[in-house]
Formats: structure tokens, C-alpha cells, sequence
């Protein structure tokens, strides 16, 4: 049986991050190793802060007591806290490890010790207590992080940016959006009504 959305927005399908550009050996002989290395702790940080943007503005908050109580608990193994945490905490946090390497290797360049990773975290990560204030600027660090990485590679650095970066995942979430609302409106006649109307405004006005 055909759905509701024949002759809608077919293209619900998220749109895979643009790979960065790979130079040829010629102009890779331009700039130097710690420039090259500035660019691939760029492109992690570029990625990873996008991901965890996403889940913040999903409306997750990353310090919730649930999770929060789950990953401190005394004596339990560490997979039995992961099966009972959240998925969206678990893919914070990984993001949130692989922003952070990478900002730390460029900063000390040898093994990370445990005083460096309570800085990072208190620096670009919301914690208990910060409020929205303080979350939204530590989110403008990270930006701010990422721009003077981003500078120091210059040249060999030749992926998306962080505008563009940003702007592929606002629309790879109207896609999830869209997608979500049509699974819906399937077996919701009123629903689909609605939603056939809002996307034929949408088309009127370009």
C-alpha cells in the first residue's frame, strides 16, 4: 500500500559528513609534521564538538542525576554502568574523549595525567551546578578552541568548517525530524493533513 508521502519530500536520508580533501605527496611536502597533526586534531575536534552540540540542543542534558548517579556507582563493573546509562550520555561522553585528546595532545605532546583531563573537563564541559549560563559559554570555548586549532593548521587542514559542519547537521536533524513525523502521520489521517499542508507552504515560498 502506498504511503501518504508519494509526492512529498522523498529524501529523508541523512547526509553523510563531506571527507576532508587528501593533498598530493608534492604539497605535502609544504608544511611540517606539527602542522599536519594541527590538522587532524582539527577535524576530531570539528566533528566531535558538532556531535555533542547536537545532543545538547536534542534538549539532553549531559550532567543529568540519572547518568550522572549510574557512572559513580561504587564496586558496580564498569559494563554494568554502561548498559544502564543512557545512549545519548554514552555518545557524549565519547565525543566528549575524543575533543578532548585531541586538544590535549596539542597541548602537552606526551601521556595526559589526570590534573589536565580535571582542567579540560572543567573548561569546555557543563558540570554539576554551572548553570545555563556558564554551559553556553563553555560551549563557546570549545569553539574558540577549535578556531585556534584550526588557525595553526592553516593550509593542511582542507576540510568542512565548523559553519559548514554546523550547518550539514541542521539539516541532517529536519531530515530525522521529517522522517519521524511521516513514520507517524502513517497511521494518523489528521496528522498527514497537516503535515502536507506545512510542506506545501514550504514549497510555495521556495
Amino acid at each position: 500500500m502506498a504511503t501518504p508521502w508519494e509526492d512529498d519530500y522523498t529524501q529523508t536520508t541523512e547526509v553523510e559528513p563531506t571527507p576532508p580533501k587528501i593533498l598530493g605527496t608534492s604539497q605535502k611536502n609544504i608544511y611540517g609534521e606539527s602542522t599536519y597533526r594541527a590538522a587532524g586534531f582539527t577535524k576530531r575536534m570539528i566533528f566531535s564538538n558538532a556531535r555533542m552540540n547536537d545532543i545538547e540542543e536534542s534538549g539532553f542534558n549531559p550532567v543529568n542525576t540519572i547518568d550522572s548517579v549510574v557512572d559513580s556507582l561504587p564496586i558496580v563493573p564498569e559494563w554494568a554502568e554502561r548498559m544502564m546509562m543512557s545512549t545519548k550520555y554514552k555518545l557524549y561522553n565519547t565525543n566528549k574523549i575524543n575533543f578532548s585528546t585531541a586538544q590535549l595532545r596539542r597541548e602537552t605532546g606526551a601521556v595526559i595525567n589526570d590534573s589536565e583531563i580535571v582542567w579540560i573537563n572543567e573548561t569546555y564541559f557543563p558540570q554539576w551546578g554551572d548553570g545555563p549560563e556558564v554551559a553556553a559559554l563553555k560551549k563557546e570555548a570549545r569553539k574558540e578552541a577549535i578556531d585556534a586549532m584550526e588557525l595553526e593548521a592553516g593550509g593542511a587542514y582542507t576540510g568542512l568548517s565548523q559553519e559548514e559542519t554546523r550547518i550539514e547537521a541542521a539539516a541532517n536533524a529536519k531530515r530525522r525530524a521529517l522522517r519521524i513525523l511521516k513514520q507517524r502521520a502513517e497511521n494518523n489521517p489528521a496528522l498527514a493533513d497537516e503535515i502536507r499542508e506545512i510542506l506545501r507552504e514550504v514549497r510555495k515560498n521556495g
